[in-house]
């Protein structure tokens, strides 16, 4: 997709106007926001989809809707309980409904607590730790993935002594409509894709889909946690729906290709691992040594792909 960013200031993301009143936060490479999000303009209400990894990303996000649609955003969508996109949720007021599937609530306040504490406990030694490999990294492919992890490690240093959780207000379980003065989105669940529990957000009439993690756009999507099977059926629904343009969780906005293309990595993925778990041998070296496709060779976040690995092969271990 072909776009000019919105003339904005922030170091945390870029907005791209994907229809009159819809936008999408593309994050920066340098910021602390992480994950993508959205602001969507009813006619007479505003809509964020999601509020990125930290507080200060999230206040920049409160800035570009008020610059957008005149007014404080009423409604907030968490898509799933995943730090990177939810975090910021400190950042707007108490007045702003927060919206989930009842499903995410409850993983915010028990794997959601359980990542907060980690974060807490765990990510100063994780910043040394990505800070020497960048030191010692061989390539500038290297370097570049390992500065992506240097900043979330950062800004969750940074962010610990005055972070806290926000859960949602407002919860649903099937499909939810919201309806404002000059159009209408729709909250889509699904179980057990990404993580336990995604929605996405649906403009029917602008064809827009923004996907969360459902979708990664030259990135290794992350397949440790859901179900590959739940994940390529939910991406084969979202396909159905013809949008022609959607937001990622991670990358640049897509088309349906990209979800061919995740289909067809997480196919991969999933032969990889029967293959290392039938030739007995699912170790990190072996796991390793395996060589990419050309066309996934260049995605982002290679880390995902070993963990990947090593999750689908303990998964097909047991069956």
């Amino acid at each position: 997709m072909e776009t000019k960013p919105i003339p904005f200031s922030s170091e945390h993301f870029s907005l791209y106007p994907l229809a009159d009143g819809v936008y999408a936060a593309i994050a920066s490479e340098a910021g602390a926001a992480i994950a993508n999000a959205g602001i969507i303009d009813l006619g007479d209400r505003t809509v964020l989809f999601d509020t990125f990894l930290t507080p200060q990303a999230g206040r920049d996000l409160l800035r570009a809707a008020r610059q957008l649609t005149d007014r404080e955003p009423q409604i907030i969508v968490n898509s799933h309980y995943h730090n990177d996109h939810i975090w910021g949720n400190q950042a707007f007021s108490d007045s702003a409904h927060i919206v989930s599937t009842e499903k995410t609530r409850r993983l915010i306040q028990t794997a959601g607590q359980e990542e907060f504490r980690s974060a807490r406990e765990d990510s100063a030694q994780q910043l040394e730790e990505f800070r020497k490999k960048y030191e010692t990294a061989q390539d500038e492919r290297q370097r570049r993935e390992d500065r992506l992890w240097l900043r979330y490690y950062q800004a969750l240093v940074d962010n610990a002594p005055d972070l806290r959780v926000r859960l949602p207000d407002i919860t649903f379980q099937n499909r939810l409509k919201i309806h404002g003065s000059s159009r209408t989105v729709e909250l889509i669940p699904f179980e057990r894709a990404h993580s336990g529990d995604d929605s996405i957000l649906y403009l029917c009439d602008e064809n827009i889909i923004f996907a969360a993690d459902l979708l990664f756009v030259n990135y290794h999507p992350f397949l440790a946690e859901g179900d590959p099977d739940q994940l390529t059926s939910a991406l084969h629904q979202i396909s159905s729906m013809s949008a022609k343009m959607l937001v990622p969780g991670h990358g640049f906005v897509g088309t349906s290709q990209d979800i061919e293309s995740n289909i067809e990595y997480i196919s991969m993925c999933v032969n990889i691992a029967k293959q290392l778990v039938a030739e007995g041998d699912t170790s990190w070296e072996r796991i390793a040594r395996q060589s990419l496709p050309e066309e996934f060779s260049t995605w982002h976040l290679s880390r995902f792909f070993e963990i990947n690995m090593k999750s689908l092969a303990g998964r097909f271990s047991k069956k």
